[in-house]
């Protein structure tokens, strides 16, 4: 008696673990397991169904990107690194240890990144491709449908942008502005304020007419602006068109990935099996 309880024992906890770990869903043949959702669950903080949906769209956004035969060089991965660990001002070894520290390891990283790529290329190409560019009519009309949206008071700015790799050379051309300074680029700017980031609005806001700002380190390089004038210029819809346009393009970006998604569920074979 004393043998088989151990054996019992070993069999309900054995059982117990497949259960765990068993197919939930089959998704075009590849499988969800109900602890990818369990841990999807407790990552995201999210129900059960929110889970299932999200993982299932990883499925078959996995099979489109297969069937599409788009495909990821390791340069173009590596490239990629390069530029992150640049725009976050540490080398790629410093990236590894960060990583490692928040316990995913290097090549899980670059695997994962690998599969982001493919997504955003397979999204450049077989969905934005399917947007067209609206008529000036066609973003009048939504600027008037959705006035409340862009109701802040647009200010033009007039601005010239000076631009360098070196910040030596951008400090040079900032002391002496009517010199040119090689490696030193200008750029007239005729801008409003709506159709810039919060950040660079708060900083032309406070630097003074015939000033420059700040000299700000980019992923592009060093970049200061000199503020020729604020205020003034166009209102309504012609102030905040580029505005108005980008607002229109994220809309119908994510309409055109919501329908892309609801046609690849109509078509695809999912199986429920232990949900």
């Amino acid at each position: 008696m004393k043998k088989i309880l151990p054996l019992l024992l070993f069999a309900v906890i054995s059982s117990h673990a497949q259960l765990l770990d068993a197919v939930a869903i089959d998704v075009e043949g590849q499988a969800i397991t109900t602890l990818e959702i369990q841990l999807l669950q407790k990552k995201r903080n999210v129900s059960k169904k929110a889970a299932v949906e999200a993982l299932i769209r990883d499925r078959l956004e996995k099979a489109a990107i297969e069937n599409a035969g788009i495909t990821i060089d390791d340069n173009a991965v590596q490239n990629k690194i390069s530029a992150i660990a640049a725009s976050k001002h540490i080398s790629k070894a410093e990236m590894r240890t960060i990583l490692q520290g928040q316990g995913l390891s290097w090549n899980d990283y670059v695997e994962q990144l690998k599969v982001s790529m493919k997504k955003e290329r397979f999204f450049q190409e077989h969905i934005l491709a399917t947007i067209t560019q609206p008529s000036n009519s066609e973003l009048e009309a939504y600027y008037n449908n959705h006035r409340n949206a862009f109701s802040s008071a647009p200010t033009q700015m007039s601005l010239v942008a000076y631009k360098s790799n070196s910040a030596k050379s951008l400090k040079q051309a900032m002391e002496n502005p009517m010199q040119p300074v090689s490696g030193v680029t200008k750029e007239n700017l005729l801008i409003s304020s709506n159709e810039m980031s919060p950040a660079l609005l708060n900083l032309i806001n406070q630097t003074q007419n015939n000033a420059f700002t700040p000299a700000v380190n980019t992923q592009q390089g060093f970049v200061a602006y000199f503020v020729k004038s604020k205020g003034g210029g166009q209102s309504g819809f012609a102030a905040v068109k580029n505005a108005v346009l980008n607002q229109w393009m994220q809309e119908q970006r994510a309409q055109a990935s919501k329908d892309f998604l609801n046609k690849l569920k109509s078509n695809a074979k999912i199986r429920p099996i232990h949900l």
